[in-house]
């Protein structure tokens, strides 16, 4: 049993808002100096962990995903724990204070967490203030939704123009089309909504990667129907996000409304992941959902992932998780060198 294993239990009964505001204030710290990180958890960049993906190169196919750093107050700090990329946010165009607390709940039988956020950040403004003022010294993602109360139209040509605000601080893009916590966004995986915010988004002529993220719920058939008639206007998805489904759990927290993640949305991200992988085999995927040791990584990335996030396994596993899988994939020696 590591250290962090010996004092989970008296993390874990803190409230989870509480205890993440906590994290991220000592992450914060190090945000400008992420070598004190490198050095305190013996994080390395290794050459044959590498992965391109059009002119983007990730030193490790490993990375944090969005909602972590909703507030892109900590990114560095968590490369220094050996993350290859980190996707900030959501962010929305203007602040937000999300859904009343209380609004996250721990999983701990089933090795999962529900929340019901609402999509709470700083905006778009001071997430590109903060940017600008502490240079990302890793890959960064910029995760976009709607803001609340829009209609369709509303919302495609605000997340168009947010793009347009803030993505040259962004390695890739990724649009959140599923968060289950905000009335109205998982309209936009319907193709309706779709092609018109991808073809605006076209329009813009970036260079950076966008991403579509997808929720673990999405009919598959639909999935792949969608992307086929969108072909060429996105460089890739993410799968998946939370889940609103609740099957097989034994905690007592599963009475909880928001996005179900964690260990129990694995087999489902996974199929997602296969299924996609085999229709589109050259299109790049992100995969998210229950990653939990660095055999759960390796196993994303057999089955056609591109990149993997991690975001309940860090917080059930500890900070030296994303070390652990680095350092595995390396022995292993599983990814191809570019």
């Amino acid at each position: 049993m590591d250290w962090y294993q010996m004092i989970r239990p008296m993390v874990f009964a803190i409230d989870p808002e509480v205890d993440h505001k906590i994290v991220g204030s000592g992450l914060k710290i190090f945000n400008d100096h992420p070598k004190f990180l490198k050095k305190l958890f013996y994080t390395r960049k290794r050459d044959n962990l590498k992965v391109q993906i059009k002119d983007v190169v990730f030193d490790s196919p490993i990375g944090i995903a969005a909602g972590f750093d909703k507030k892109a107050e900590f990114y560095n700090s968590l490369a220094g724990l050996g993350a290859g990329f980190v996707e900030i946010g959501s962010v929305t165009r203007n602040p937000q204070e999300g859904n009343p607390k209380k609004r996250i709940f721990r999983l701990t039988e089933d090795q999962g967490i529900i929340n019901r956020m609402g999509l709470n950040n700083v905006g778009i403004e001071e997430t590109k203030r903060r940017l600008k003022n502490h240079p990302s010294k890793t890959k960064l993602g910029i995760s976009i939704a709607p803001g609340h109360g829009l209609s369709s139209e509303e919302m495609v040509q605000e997340m168009i123009e947010d793009i347009k605000d803030i993505h040259e601080y962004a390695d890739y893009i990724a649009l959140n089309l599923s968060c289950p916590n905000q009335v109205g966004v998982t309209v936009l995986q319907q193709l309706d909504v779709l092609k018109p915010l991808l073809e605006g988004i076209s329009e813009l002529g970036i260079k950076e990667p966008v991403f579509g993220k997808f929720s673990n719920d999405i009919d598959t058939d639909e999935l792949i129907h969608n992307l086929h008639e969108v072909d060429g206007l996105m460089d890739g998805i993410i799968l998946s996000n939370c889940s609103t489904k609740r099957e097989n759990l034994i905690s007592h927290n599963q009475v909880e409304k928001g996005g179900l993640s964690g260990k129990p949305i694995f087999a489902r991200s996974m199929y997602l992941t296969k299924t996609l992988h085999k229709e589109f085999p050259d299109m790049p995927i992100i995969y998210s959902g229950g990653i939990f040791t660095p055999e759960d990584a390796q196993l994303a990335l057999e089955t056609g992932a591109t990149l993997v996030q991690v975001y309940s396994g860090f917080i059930y596993n500890g900070p030296s998780l994303i070390e652990k899988i680095n350092r595995h994939l390396s022995e292993k020696n599983l990814i191809d060198s570019i």
